[in-house]
């Protein structure tokens, strides 16, 4: 691991300073509709349409990295999101913001999906759980201090989203010194989605899993939180507490799933955020939201590199490639739809509408997968 910190770090850098751009511009995003009073259905499409966008980018990224190299398709990806985030400090349509919001979503996949590709190809299966749990790890610590930088919105979005443009600009020039091995893709094979969900059934669901309770706490928390009537501040704090808690449990979940069986861990981890995403249920205040923000966190978070290593047991070296840009598109699958049902689903029942409609998917993931874990037949996924 410490060999892997040495040789990535440049790389690990520029992932910290594009999640603190992403961080505050997507918060900024999520805050401003709300704020605005645009109808349920508008700010959803707003929300979702990054998660949509990041299905483009997830195709795209293994051409461009074929035609080109990692590092060059990771540097064009990021380039093209400091752009995007430039346009929206310029207009206020939130019919434009859709089609930003689209084109953000690919950029930061595609960069997203290089940088997975490649370590994936680089490092093996015993440590991978745990590799995986610091690369969260780090986009996490960026996203919490995206959040706070939140606390400034006094003094206008504009500024904040050209901040938010000038830290990813600067994560491009990082990559330039990147001592990283460019692995080799000459011997790549196309991995079919369906092949890939018959072959890691719980793998791919985690995944999918993993970004709806993202999307909802990342992309729906702050309206959540805008709707309840706190302050930018406790924005922040509430976004912040999540991050910061769901970075800090990364290394032990990731420990835990190169130590024992991986569907444990899921179904452990799963079960324990369906607990606590009611937790605000009996206290609807400022407290109630903190305590769901640090406790939902932690246990939904290290979700994706669980799944990623859980995924990546059934896989060939040559398949890396093509399966680094399908989880992300699981994981968009899951995100696309968390900030639509949240919208409905809030503008219906309120606010503890969000966090029955967050827990309810986790207990039967959770379910699922014990049940599965328990059968007499080996599982594949």
């Amino acid at each position: 691991m410490a060999q892997i910190v040495r040789t990535w770090w440049p790389v690990f850098v520029a992932l910290l300073l594009i999640q603190m751009g992403n961080g505050l511009a997507s918060t900024l995003v999520s805050v401003t509709g709300q704020a605005g009073h645009l109808s349920p259905l508008i700010q959803g499409l707003i929300l979702s349409a990054f998660f949509a966008g990041s299905v483009a980018g997830a195709f795209s990224a293994p051409w461009l990295i074929a035609r080109t190299s990692h590092v060059v398709a990771a540097v064009a990806y990021t380039w093209l999101l400091v752009a995007v985030i430039v346009c929206f400090a310029i207009t206020p349509s939130p019919w434009v913001w859709i089609i930003l919001r689209l084109t953000a979503g690919a950029a930061i996949t595609g960069m997203f999906t290089c940088i997975e590709s490649w370590l994936s190809l680089s490092i093996s299966d015993n440590i991978r759980a745990r590799v995986f749990s610091l690369y969260m790890f780090i986009q996490l610590a960026g996203l919490a201090a995206g959040q706070m930088l939140l606390s400034a919105r006094s003094l206008g979005n504009e500024p904040l989203f050209l901040l938010s443009a000038g830290l990813i600009a600067a994560a491009a020039f990082c990559y330039q010194r990147e001592h990283a091995r460019n692995p080799a893709i000459e011997d790549t094979a196309h991995i079919p989605i369906l092949t890939l969900i018959a072959r890691a059934p719980t793998g791919v669901l985690c995944i999918v899993l993993s970004g709806f309770a993202w999307a909802g706490l990342m992309a729906s928390g702050p309206a959540l939180v805008e709707m309840i009537g706190l302050s930018d501040v406790d924005k922040s704090l509430f976004l912040a507490l999540a991050v910061v808690s769901g970075m800090l449990f990364q290394l032990p979940a990731g420990w835990a799933a190169d130590h024992m069986d991986r569907r444990i861990v899921l179904a452990a981890l799963s079960a324990l955020a369906a607990v606590f995403a009611l937790v605000p249920v009996f206290d609807m205040g400022r407290t109630g939201l903190f305590a769901f923000a640090v406790l939902f966190g932690a246990s939904t978070f290290p979700l994706y590199a669980v799944g990623v290593a859980r995924i990546s047991e059934v896989l060939g070296q040559s398949e890396r490639t093509s399966a680094s840009a399908l989880m992300i598109i699981f994981f968009d699958i899951g995100a696309v739809i968390a900030p639509l049902a949240l919208a409905q689903a809030t503008s219906l029942g309120g606010a503890i509408a969000y966090f029955i409609v967050m827990a309810l998917p986790q207990a039967l993931f959770s379910a699922g997968v014990l049940l599965s874990a328990f059968r007499r037949v080996p599982q594949s996924g």
